[in-house]
């Protein structure tokens, strides 16, 4: 049963929020002297305010202390749909149409990074500082952000808390949900300051260091640059933004507790070493395949293409420094791979995630051994935690979603495009929340020509995806639905 006037409350909040964070892009295009875009982000701001106002006056008692499971996962869901809704305002202004403007924002939010611009120049700087805020805000999570300044949300953060961050482990830094998403905040708050200023000293210039390490610590690709990374021509600054995709894919919480004196944890964590491993391997095959194929680049050169590409398709940030659409297929299938797997935990990477397919492996071994030796008591253990059998169908059953999602929404556009390459890895590019595919859509590609209904299909896996699949496959059962009322 879902309670509508509870869920459009903490939408409204949310949505309002947002509204007050619009100051920042604001007070971007006021120093830039871009009025048009300043007027823009105003506008933004009021339909924000008076919307949010709007739903938030829906639950008179403003109490939330009682909201349910069900409701906390309708209030995330609604909440990224509202804040998308509102955040596609400042690109009407600017003549991208509806479908496209609501693409590109919810591509911002969800850090998937798949954009409808084929032209760049037809924004000004404030408005890719804009683009890239779209996706640090959504990195982290908006409603993280939100269950820790806001006292109306103290008692249901931990529903919100939990269904913002789905995974298959969560971790919290404090027995207080509002610390914990305090403390999440502020480390990620510190990479960013720190990225921003690094490739500021390389020689970015100061709006692009900004926007790119927005995106990059949210796992979000959304460049200024028409030619993504590619187009700063900079080995070193290539080189930093590895680092920081390596850390934005990497389970945020574990970082924490690493810099408050307790590295065993970090550097002992399996699933961070899986990680670690599956880069590793990745990069070692991709530069054998391009070293081969593409003799005139140096060893190290092809290394740093490799090892930059690999890292940004497995935490699906979707930075580019090549065009791999011009890649052997070889290369490609490498990609493809990666582009199913996602970043940690914890992160700011979609995806299905590492820890989901290390528990499945190590399930699916104790399957076997349990074929040969069948009155063994065989438990699964993960960082010193022991998984129950129950515990791990659900990540077995969001596998299967995930696959039927991408499998449905994939065929369609398939068809629409009449593609089979655009159909399917646009889908599974939107689904994980990556942004690249090949073909027309690949990294020096744009989505603007595709048919409208595939922008709209996109669009919904870009949501489901940054939902974690189950927050919207929930609300497709008729007994979610039963018995809701006002």
């Amino acid at each position: 049963m879902i309670r509508f006037r509870i869920v459009f409350s903490v939408v409204g909040i949310i949505v309002q929020g947002f509204a007050l964070l619009m100051l920042i892009p604001l007070l971007s295009a006021l120093l830039s002297k871009q009025y048009d875009s300043a007027g823009m982000f105003v506008l933004c701001s009021l339909v924000g305010l008076l919307g949010g106002q709007l739903a938030w006056r829906c639950h008179k008692e403003k109490n939330f202390d009682d909201l349910t499971r069900v409701e906390g996962m309708a209030a995330v869901a609604f909440s990224w749909m509202g804040v998308a809704l509102v955040g596609a305002v400042p690109y009407l202004g600017f003549g991208v149409g509806v479908i496209d403007a609501l693409f590109e924002s919810m591509s911002g939010f969800t850090t998937t990074g798949a954009t409808i611009l084929k032209d760049f120049s037809i924004l000004n700087s404030s408005m890719f500082f804009y683009r890239g805020y779209t996706q640090w805000l959504g990195g982290m999570g908006i409603l993280v952000l939100f269950v820790a300044i806001l006292p109306y949300l103290a008692v249901s953060g931990r529903q919100l808390f939990f269904a913002e961050t789905s995974s298959a482990t969560k971790e919290k830094l404090t027995p207080r949900i509002s610390d914990t998403a305090r403390r999440l905040w502020g480390w990620y708050f510190f990479l960013t300051v720190l990225e921003s200023v690094i490739l500021f000293g390389l020689g970015m210039p100061l709006n692009d260091a900004i926007s790119n390490s927005f995106t990059t610590m949210a796992a979000g690709g959304f460049s200024p640059h028409p030619e993504s990374i590619m187009g700063y021509k900079n080995p070193g600054v290539e080189w930093v933004i590895i680092f920081f995709m390596f850390l934005a894919g990497a389970n945020f919480t574990l970082q924490v507790k690493g810099i408050k004196g307790n590295l065993g944890s970090f550097f002992k964590n399996p699933e961070l070493r899986l990680y670690v491993l599956i880069i590793a391997v990745a990069t070692v095959l991709l530069s054998l395949n391009l070293y081969a194929s593409e003799c005139d680049t140096g060893a190290l050169c092809t290394v740093r293409t490799a090892m930059f590409q690999n890292i940004s398709i497995l935490t699906t940030t979707g930075f580019a420094t090549v065009d791999f659409e011009l890649w052997s297929d070889g290369a490609k299938v490498i990609l493809l791979v990666l582009m199913f797997i996602g970043g940690c935990s914890g992160s700011a990477g979609g995806g299905i995630k590492v820890v989901r397919l290390l528990l499945m492996l190590r399930y699916l071994g104790c399957v076997l051994l349990k074929a040969l030796h069948p009155r063994a008591v065989i438990t699964i253990k993960l960082d010193r935690r022991t998984f129950k059998e129950s515990e791990i169908q659900p990540i077995f059953s969001f596998v299967a979603l995930y696959f039927a999602f991408f499998a449905i929404c994939g065929t369609i556009a398939a068809l629409l495009e009449n593609n089979l390459i655009v159909g399917y890895t646009g889908a599974i590019a939107t689904l994980g929340n990556i942004g690249p595919g090949f073909g027309v859509i690949g990294p020096m590609g744009s989505f603007a020509d595709l048919h409208w209904l595939t922008r709209s299909i996109y669009i919904f896996l870009m949501w489901a995806g940054r939902l974690e699949i189950m927050a919207v496959a929930v609300f497709l059962r008729l007994e979610t639905w039963r018995d809701s009322r006002w």
